[in-house]
């Protein structure tokens, strides 16, 4: 926690909220006590190795700890919260560090040795108590606590879409690890290495392993970035006339927080060039355009009509941009969402909950796999991330299409070998406007 951009000044008055806003979901849930669970190591199928350990976002929003499996917060009512660390005896393993004095001093510390011992610190069995977090972890203990009981995490997730000022800093500070990270990567790019090279180009840059980062780095090149979550790396670089294009979708972390960011790049100064060039500016009016009250929904719709924009202009297809939209044309070539939330998940909750009590909010017909419907609001952190795409299964969909003779097949197929594009950055969204909190840092 030691990284430029520390927020954890601001750590007190985030825990003060988190107690409020735990105290008021407990209450709408009937109940008088939580247990939110870090989570445990989970094994290999007969194998003593584990698979990476990922905190409870839960328990990461209260207490910034990322490799205690086994802890817990207790919240009573009228009591400070209790946080029980496990630190097991094992000279196998080195046991986790204790908290810096600024996130102990904001709860009852309590130090246990072996797994078991929790159970001493549990709330009493007369309190009507749930548990939050993975339900393994409670194996055996609570049986009467209903897990993840709908009307306490609906609440909580609601909630999260809009950040304290706590867990803005903290994705603040994952875009400033990530960016070093991204300069190294296009360094190596221009250089002419493949994807597991670039891979590991990005993460000496930003200081993290793999198992740290908020979601699996995407490095694809050439065609490979027309898998929109492409998961391979390919161990050879391509010879330097095969080497055409870059898409790199990678984040960091901070105290849990995930920052998203995506930049495409072509190898030579040509056509591709041009286009990604005319997306950035696509990407950069649509962030501008975040403000609070817009239902992100239209603001995905005013990507599409941009991009149907673009597709014209580069003579992909002859239609005007409001009936690409209209035939589904638009969605060939981008048939994922403008953006989502992004806090302690990636891809954060609450983005489809009309209130509290978790109604869905029905999308628009003509895009209905959206991950986020919600007005934007003060607080929020969303992703724009617009994109153009030469997916082969859906180009032979278009082709067989209504709209097939609109399109300039021949100019397509040239440009298939580029995979595609996505230029993505994390705004904030402010009382007035928003702020876009990585393109400072690095640019297009």
């Amino acid at each position: 926690m030691s990284h430029p951009a520390d927020p954890l000044a601001l750590y007190p008055a985030h825990v003060a909220a988190m107690s409020h806003r735990y105290a008021q979901a407990a209450a709408r849930g009937g109940f008088d006590a939580l247990v939110i669970g870090s989570g445990i190591l989970r094994y290999h199928f007969q194998d003593d190795q584990a698979y990476p350990y990922v905190a409870d976002p839960c328990f990461r929003q209260w207490a910034p700890l990322l490799k205690h499996p086994g802890a817990a917060i207790v919240l009573e009512a009228g009591r400070q919260p209790i946080l029980v660390l496990l630190q097991p005896e094992d000279y196998w393993h080195q046991p986790p560090d204790l908290p810096p004095e600024v996130i102990a001093a904001r709860f009852d510390l309590r130090i246990i040795r072996n797994p078991a011992d929790i159970t001493h610190h549990l709330p009493r069995p007369a309190l009507r108590t749930a548990v939050l977090g993975m339900p393994e972890q409670w194996d055996g203990l609570l049986p009467a606590a209903p897990r993840n009981p709908h009307a306490v995490v609906a609440g909580l997730h609601y909630a999260r879409a809009v950040k304290t000022p706590w867990e803005i800093a903290c994705i603040r500070a994952a875009a400033v690890i990530a960016t070093p990270g991204h300069q190294a990567a296009l360094a190596a790019f221009r250089a002419g290495a493949g994807e597991f090279d670039i891979l590991a180009a990005f993460l000496g840059g930003c200081r993290q392993t793999e198992p740290e980062l908020p979601y699996g780095a995407i490095v694809a090149l050439n065609e490979h970035a027309a898998t929109l979550h492409y998961q391979h790396r390919d161990r050879t670089a391509p010879r330097p006339h095969d080497l055409h294009s870059l898409l790199i979708d990678a984040g960091c972390s901070s105290c849990g927080y995930a920052c998203d960011i995506t930049r495409s790049y072509a190898f030579r100064d040509d056509e591709f060039a041009g286009m990604i060039a005319d997306m950035d500016r696509l990407q950069q009016a649509l962030c501008a355009a975040v403000r609070p009250g817009l239902p992100f929904a239209e603001l995905h719709r005013q990507a599409h009509l941009g991009l149907g924009d673009l597709l014209a202009r580069w003579d992909l297809v002859r239609m005007e941009p409001a009936a690409m939209v209209t035939a589904g044309v638009t969605a060939i070539f981008l048939p994922h969402g403008l953006g989502h939330l992004l806090g302690l998940q990636v891809h954060d909750v609450g983005g489809h909950m009309a209130d509290e009590s978790g109604t869905a909010l029905q999308p628009p017909a003509d895009f209905p796999r959206l991950r986020f419907l919600r007005p934007l609001e003060p607080g929020q952190v969303v992703t724009i991330e617009p994109g153009v795409y030469f997916i082969g299964s859906l180009l032979a969909r278009l082709r067989a299409g209504p709209a097939s003779g609109a399109v300039n097949w021949d100019r397509v197929e040239r440009l298939r070998k580029f995979g595609g594009i996505r230029i993505e950055d994390d705004v904030l969204v402010t009382d007035s406007g928003a702020e876009n909190l990585t393109r400072p840092l690095l640019g297009h």
